[in-house]
C-alpha cells in the first residue's frame, strides 16, 4: 500500500521547529545540562563527553522519523464511525459502492517512545528513551469508503497539532500549532483497509 498524506509540517521535528537543525541545536542546550547527563550517565559517566557531543543528533533523526501524516492516518484507522462504515460497505447492494462518512470535530493522539541504544567496544552499555507525544484536534472531515477500504479524505475544518519531546523524563521542547492540510479530497489509491470481507 503506497499513502501519502502531506500534512504542512510534514513531521513532528517541523512541527517543534523552524528548521531541520532546530532540532538539534534544541536537545543539544538540554544534552549540556550537567544534571541531564549525570542522571543519564550514572551506570557509564565516561560517556558523558563523547554523548553530547552525538546524542543531539541521534535524537533528533528519531524525531524526524515521525511522520505526521502516517500518524493521522493511523488515528483515523482506529475510528468507529470509520470502521463502521467500512462493515457497512461489505453487505449485499453496496459492494462496489461509496459509503459517504463525515466525522464531527475530534481528536487523535500518538504517544511514541523512540530510543537509542549506546555501545562501547561493541557492548550496549546505555539505552536513552526519547518521549514524543502527539495531540491532532481537526475541524469536520468527510471520507469515503469502498468495500471495506477509505478511499478518500476530504478535510473541511481547521487542524492543529500539539507536540511534547522529552528524554528520559527531562522535556526538549514542547509546541502547538495550525497545521495546513490540503483542502481537496486526498485520494488514498487502493484505499487503506478497515474491514475485511465477511467469510
Amino acid at each position: 500500500m503506497n499513502l501519502t498524506i502531506n500534512p504542512n509540517p510534514g513531521t513532528a521535528a517541523l512541527a517543534l521547529y523552524d528548521s531541520a537543525r532546530g532540532a538539534v541545536v534544541a536537545a543539544a542546550s538540554v544534552v549540556r545540562d550537567p544534571q541531564v547527563m549525570s542522571t543519564i550517565c550514572r551506570d557509564a559517566p565516561v560517556l558523558a563527553g563523547q554523548l553530547v557531543a552525538q546524542l543531539p543528533e541521534a535524537g533528533a533523526g528519531l524525531l524526524h522519523g515521525i511522520t505526521l501524516g502516517t500518524v493521522l492516518a493511523a488515528g483515523w484507522q482506529k475510528s468507529r464511525e470509520l470502521q463502521a462504515a467500512a462493515v457497512r460497505s461489505h453487505e449485499n447492494g453496496r459492494r462496489g459502492k461509496i459509503e459517504p462518512v463525515s466525522l464531527a470535530a475530534h481528536s487523535i493522539t500518538s504517544e511514541h517512545r523512540p530510543y537509542v541504544e549506546v555501545y562501547a567496544d561493541e557492548r550496549k552499555v546505555l539505552t536513552i528513551t526519547f518521549s514524543v507525544d502527539l495531540t491532532f484536534t481537526i475541524g469536520l472531515l468527510s471520507a469515503a469508503i469502498r468495500d471495506g477500504r477509505l478511499v478518500t479524505l476530504r478535510p473541511g475544518g481547521d487542524c492543529e497539532v500539539a507536540v511534547s519531546w522529552g528524554m528520559e523524563g527531562f522535556k526538549i521542547g514542547e509546541r502547538k500549532m495550525p497545521i495546513r492540510i490540503p483542502a481537496v479530497a486526498v485520494p488514498l489509491g487502493a484505499g487503506i483497509l478497515l474491514a475485511r470481507p465477511p467469510s
